[in-house]
């Protein structure tokens, strides 16, 4: 099971997205998906808090889709649809 450490959890600028480290890999949630699911538009500081309030979906995404160079990149796609399209189930 893939462990979340909230301690980490930052907001990367430059690729706008949120970072977390987990125990081997570290997750990266963009900005778009993140404004997506919450139907609205957000700050970074907005953005971090909705990672950590989501922290039991985000790990569970983190153990389907397969990290590429050591990092899980969660997109819109993946995860409006639970990671489903990113194993080509749908």
């Amino acid at each position: 099971m893939q462990r979340l450490d909230l301690k980490t959890l930052r907001y990367d600028k430059l690729g706008q997205s949120v970072l977390i480290e987990g125990r081997k890999v570290t997750l990266e949630i963009s900005h778009e998906a993140l404004e997506t699911f919450c139907n609205r538009s957000l700050t970074p500081d907005e953005a971090i808090v909705k990672v950590a309030e989501e922290q039991k979906r985000l790990t569970r995404l983190a153990e389907w889709v397969p990290p590429d160079d050591g990092k899980i990149h969660i997109t819109t796609n993946i995860l409006m649809n639970d990671g489903v399209f990113a194993n080509g189930e749908a």
